[in-house]
C-alpha cells in the first residue's frame, strides 16, 4: 500500500487530502496522527483548514476480512506557518498609538519568562513610556520562535489546546495595563539571528476599559 497526499507542506489555513488506495471491498481502514488523531471512517484523511498542530507523522493501516491481510504506510506531513509581510509602515525600534505617547525603543531582548513559562520579547523605552512584551506560547518551551504569522490571544496564561502561533502581546504604562483583542497578527522574522517582531493597527484594552491601537516594530538587540 502507497498513501498519495496533495500536499505534504500545507501552510496553515490551507487544504490537505491523505489517501489511501481502495480497490477491493471489504477494506477497513485505521488512521493516527498528531496529537489524539484517530479515525477508521474512510480511506482518507481530509482537513480543510490545517493548524500547525496538524504538523507530523500519520500512519494508516488497512485490513481486509477476505484475504485476512495488513499493509500499512505513512507520510508525515511538515504544517508551514503563513509567511507575511505587515500591511504598514514601521520605523524600527519604534511604537505608535493612539491615546498614548510614542515609544522609542532603547532596549529590546529576548529572554525566557519564568512568570509566564514561555520566551518573551521585551521592548522598552524611557521612563515613563510603554514598556511592552510579546509573550509566545509556554508550551513550545524554551525554543527560539520560527519565522511566519501568529495569532494574538486574550489571555496571559496558554493551555494544551492552543496552536503553537498564539502569541500574547501586552504592555504597561503609567501602572496601567494592557493587553491585546485576540484574532490580530503577529509577524516574526530574524533579522541577521535577531528575532523581530511587527504589528499594525493592533487594538489593545486595559481593565478600565480604555482601549488604544497600536503599530510597531521591534528588532533584538
Amino acid at each position: 500500500m502507497k498513501l498519495s497526499v496533495t500536499t505534504t507542506t500545507p501552510v496553515v489555513g490551507e487544504a490537505f487530502v491523505i489517501t489511501a488506495p481502495d480497490e477491493t471491498s471489504n477494506n477497513f481502514f485505521q488512521w493516527a496522527g498528531p496529537g489524539q488523531y484517530g479515525s477508521n471512517n474512510s480511506n482518507k484523511v481530509d482537513i480543510s483548514a490545517a493548524k500547525y498542530s496538524d504538523r507530523g507523522w500519520y500512519y494508516c493501516s488497512k485490513s481486509n476480512t477476505d484475504c485476512n491481510s495488513v499493509v500499512r504506510d505513512s507520510v508525515y506531513i511538515d504544517v508551514q506557518l503563513k509567511q507575511e509581510t505587515p500591511p504598514c509602515t514601521l520605523t524600527n525600534n519604534y511604537i505608535s498609538c493612539s491615546n498614548i505617547p510614542d515609544v522609542n525603543l532603547t532596549s529590546i531582548t529576548q529572554d525566557f519568562d519564568p512568570t509566564f513559562n514561555g520566551v518573551a520579547v521585551y521592548g522598552d523605552g524611557t521612563f515613563g513610556y510603554p514598556s511592552f512584551r510579546v509573550l509566545f506560547n509556554s508550551y513550545n518551551g524554551n525554543t527560539e520562535p520560527i519565522d511566519g504569522t501568529y495569532n494574538t490571544t486574550n489571555a496571559l496564561l496558554f493551555d494544551v489546546t492552543q496552536e503553537y502561533n498564539d502569541v500574547s502581546v501586552s504592555f504597561l504604562y503609567s501602572n496601567i495595563f494592557f493587553h491585546c483583542h485576540p484574532s490580530q497578527k503577529l509577524y516574526v522574522t530574524h533579522v541577521n539571528g535577531k528575532i523581530q517582531v511587527s504589528f499594525c493597527n493592533m487594538v489593545f484594552s486595559s481593565g478600565s476599559a480604555t482601549t488604544t491601537t497600536c503599530s510597531g516594530k521591534m528588532t533584538e538587540q
